[in-house]
């Protein structure tokens, strides 16, 4: 007989690929897994699952078959947290991937917020670079994340939500290592084309932004570093150690930084669109979509979701 617990094991199987890492993340042994598997297969009279290399992956019946039960997975947690004495409070433990800066960000007051109104949940961060968190939402080590707009080709099972986005700006150190010509108190774009550039990972989704920044501000930077930390790169710029293109995070004092000068690059017209990156049916959608609320992005908003193709 398939029961919930079935159905659970079936969501896990289909989110790690496998057996060992559906019952590390529910707590059972590969053996149980499979038997689960194996009986809603029987019961269904249909496989659910084709192997692709050591991978297990849904076939089209058992992909058409995750959507159902998900939704009734979720129904089910709504109905019992109806009963509990707790109307419209998140509970239990979220995993949530964040970029760094994102918590130096707008980011960082919505999960303060959610947190204050909802004090038993549990929301676990896991801070690293946005192209990283798809494979780790996908396989279900990760609920959601916080993560940089997609490129167009990402992703076609996960869905991305736009939430806030921030301009880029050019940032001066006040004291270099290098000589600033007369732009110490006036800067412009110009010193770009003879300044020491320090460079966000060109690899990552930021850094394709940034590169697209130089390319319509037509200047010809000489890149002496390469990082993947923007925080480490505004430390450095501070120093005097070069100059830098970055994402304007929210939560810092821009205008009162007594280390740094600063150019509003909006006019670009290149922002870096930050947003909540799922899958399209998990059990943890109470949480993202408190995250849309705290952004405007709820309701009629969704049918804007950016579906990664």
């Amino acid at each position: 007989m398939i029961t919930l617990r079935t159905f659970n094991v079936f969501v896990a199987v289909a989110e790690c690929g496998s057996y060992t890492g559906a019952g590390r993340k529910i707590g059972l042994t590969s053996a149980a897994v499979g038997q689960q598997i194996k009986m809603m297969e029987n019961t269904l009279e249909a496989p659910l699952f084709h192997k692709n290399g050591h991978q297990l992956v849904l076939n089209h019946y058992g992909e058409a078959l995750l959507k159902d039960v998900q939704e009734l997975l979720v129904k089910y947690e709504e109905i019992i947290k109806s009963g509990d004495g707790r109307h419209g409070q998140l509970t239990g433990t979220v995993h949530i991937g964040a970029l760094i800066s994102s918590l130096m960000g707008s980011f960082s007051d919505a999960l303060w917020s959610i947190r204050k109104n909802n004090p038993e949940l549990d929301v676990k961060v896991f801070a690293g670079q946005s192209g990283d968190f798809a494979h780790k939402i996908t396989s279900g080590q990760l609920d959601a994340a916080i993560a940089t707009e997609p490129p167009e080709y990402a992703y076609k099972e996960l869905i991305w939500t736009p939430l806030y986005a921030e301009p880029m700006i050019l940032i001066i150190p006040r004291k270099p290592f290098f000589t600033l010509a007369d732009q110490a108190s006036n800067p412009s774009i110009d010193i770009l084309n003879h300044a020491p550039f320090i460079h966000f990972d060109q690899m990552t989704w930021t850094g394709i932004l940034i590169r697209q920044t130089l390319k319509k501000l037509a200047v010809s930077v000489d890149i002496q570093m390469e990082m993947n930390s923007i925080e480490a790169i505004i430390e450095l710029v501070r120093q005097g150690y070069g100059v830098s293109i970055v994402p304007k995070l929210a939560n810092l004092n821009w205008e009162q930084d007594e280390k740094l000068l600063f150019v509003d690059l909006s006019p670009t017209r290149i922002y870096r669109r930050i947003g909540i990156l799922e899958r399209k049916f998990h059990h943890r959608s109470n949480f993202t979509n408190a995250i849309r609320d705290h952004f405007g992005q709820s309701g009629p908003a969704l049918k804007e979701r950016a579906a990664l193709r």
